[in-house]
């Protein structure tokens, strides 16, 4: 389990780590390029058991991810006192390319339609979903319980 400076780390269940996906429209999808590790921010969006994120054919992105499996990785923190929330999915990656595929993603309304005869989303099976919440440790004279995130209340 990661170790934080200050404070304690949470582990998460597989409900509220799903939540938290909910929360964010991008994350940071992690794979192989080249025999290479690389990560590149995305937009995503959750529907059901699947991760979806908008691309293009032809992308190198494209070319990475299909048929592999890969991470996305979404996270919070906001307090520089080390707050906040990390949640990874570990999944096999699909490219649909197929014009009906594209047509019946963009009909559940996930992202902004676009026109562009090359747009194809990734799709990542959630597969193995981990999380953790680092809540900051109490200021010296408090009550000593953990000072929590405020952003995660709004969450």
């Amino acid at each position: 389990m990661p170790i934080t400076q200050n404070g304690t780390l949470q582990t998460l269940d597989e409900a509220e780590c799903r939540r938290l996906l909910g929360t964010m429209d991008i994350g940071r999808l992690g794979f192989t390029a080249g025999a290479m590790p690389a990560i590149v921010p995305v937009p995503f969006a959750v529907h059901e058991n699947c991760l979806f994120v908008p691309a293009r054919r032809g992308d190198d992105l494209v070319r990475s991810v299909r048929g592999a499996v890969v991470v996305l990785e979404v996270d919070s923190y906001r307090d520089t006192a080390g707050a906040g929330w990390c949640v990874t999915v570990v999944g096999p990656a699909r490219v649909l390319t197929e014009r009906r595929d594209v047509e019946c993603i963009d009909r559940l309304h996930l992202f902004p339609r676009s026109e562009d005869p090359d747009r194809c989303f990734i799709t990542v099976q959630a597969g193995r979903t981990r999380g953790w919440r680092a809540v900051a440790a109490a200021p010296p004279g408090t009550t000593g319980h953990p000072a929590q995130e405020p952003a995660l209340a709004a969450v």
